[in-house]
Parts: C-alpha cells; sequence; structure tokens
C-alpha cells in the first residue's frame, strides 16, 4: 500500500514532466531503475541494475525461505507437540514455542490463563470461570512437548523464519527507495553539470545509499 502511494504521488508530481524528454526519463528510472543512467551513457547505471536485481532476487529468495521454515516449524509441531493436523494462527504457533503444554500442567499455557483469573477475580469464581472460557485453549488446540529441547529446537527454526521475514520486509523497503533514488538520479543527469552518482543497494538487511562525485 505504501509502496503504491510514494509511486502514483511521484507520477502526479511527473505529469508537468512528461512531455519532455527529461520527463520521460524520469518515468523510465523510476520503473526500472539505471535504465535512463545506461541510456545516456553512464556506466553506473549498470550498478543500479544489477542492484535492484539483487534486490529482488533476495526478496524472493528471502520469501521462499521464510515459508520453508514455516512449513518444516509446522511438521516439527505436529512430530513433537502432537498438535493436530490444521490451519492455525501465528499466535497459536508463537504460543507453542513458550510453553510445554497448552493445557493445566506445570509449564502449560491453560495454567498461566488460571493464574491470571484467579489474580483478576480473586472472590468471583463466575468470572474466573468466564475468563478462562474466553482465553484458555479448548482441549482440541492442546499440545504437549516430547521435551524442552524439542520446544527450544522448534523455537530455533521460528527464529529463523522471523528473520527471512525481517529480511523481506527491509528488501522491500530497499526497493521502493531504490526507485525513487533512481528517478531523482534521471532528474539530475539531464543537467550536464553535475558529476555525482547515486544509487540504493542492500547489504546483509541494511540498506546503503551510494553517493559518489568526480572532481
Amino acid at each position: 500500500m505504501i509502496r503504491r502511494t510514494i509511486i502514483l504521488l511521484l507520477l502526479t508530481l511527473s505529469c508537468g514532466l512528461f512531455a519532455q524528454p527529461r520527463g520521460l526519463m524520469f518515468l523510465g528510472s523510476l520503473a526500472v531503475p539505471g535504465l535512463a543512467q545506461v541510456s545516456q551513457g553512464r556506466s553506473y547505471g549498470f550498478a543500479m541494475l544489477a542492484s535492484e536485481a539483487a534486490i529482488i532476487s533476495g526478496m524472493l529468495y528471502a520469501n521462499n525461505e521464510e515459508k520453508l521454515a514455516q512449513r518444516e516449524a509446522y511438521e516439527f509441531a505436529l512430530k513433537y507437540a502432537h498438535i493436530q493436523p490444521g490451519a492455525y494462527s501465528q499466535v497459536y504457533f508463537r504460543d507453542l514455542s513458550r510453553f510445554n503444554s497448552g493445557g493445566f500442567e506445570a509449564d502449560g499455557y491453560n495454567t498461566k490463563i488460571l493464574k491470571q483469573a484467579m489474580e483478576l477475580y480473586p472472590d468471583d469464581p463466575d468470572k474466573q470461570q468466564e475468563y478462562l472460557s474466553e482465553h484458555a485453549y479448548p482441549e482440541e488446540l492442546y499440545w504437549l512437548w516430547d521435551s524442552t529441547a524439542q520446544r527450544a529446537a522448534y523455537s530455533k527454526i521460528r527464529i529463523r523464519a522471523s528473520k527471512m521475514r525481517d529480511y523481506s520486509k527491509a528488501a522491500v523497503g530497499v526497493l521502493i527507495v531504490n526507485h525513487i533514488v533512481s528517478g531523482i538520479d534521471a532528474l539530475r543527469i539531464s543537467s550536464p553539470s553535475k558529476r555525482s552518482q547515486m544509487y540504493m543497494s542492500l547489504r546483509g538487511k541494511d540498506p546503503l545509499l551510494n553517493i559518489s562525485y568526480r572532481f
């Protein structure tokens, strides 16, 4: 949504330039970073194109790895936490990583809910039961890890999936900025007196703005 809004805003601002060559350069470079730069004989345009390809490739890779890790975590929970096959929320999978069971065992999720109910309504059993009914897991959603080591291994799989999701989000942000920077640079190179160059890239999860100036 944010990406679409930014692009639409830039397109609107460029309407006045559209009939001019530099406006066409702007739109072309906004759509494909580095395109206008290459067409104007600027060699760093190839770096911009390569950066764009690398960012997209990294984003697709992270998305795929996240899905694989989520699937691995699900199958791991089926085997070692003995959940029933089905579709579950991310909150449920999060709770799986935090509690050894979903019931009323010593380290069970529902045990925590029962304690909360008793603390909130110490003299009102009806309110306690109402709180339990609203927040506790029903029996069909119970889980029971074979060991705490298995639960820890499951948590590591989820952390790996989370890192891939964070990387993908960072890549999307850099991708958007890269298009904007490329469009601005396309307008800049229309003035022959300018000798600077700039483009975005991604090092790990860190976005980089590459700027240089020839004296």
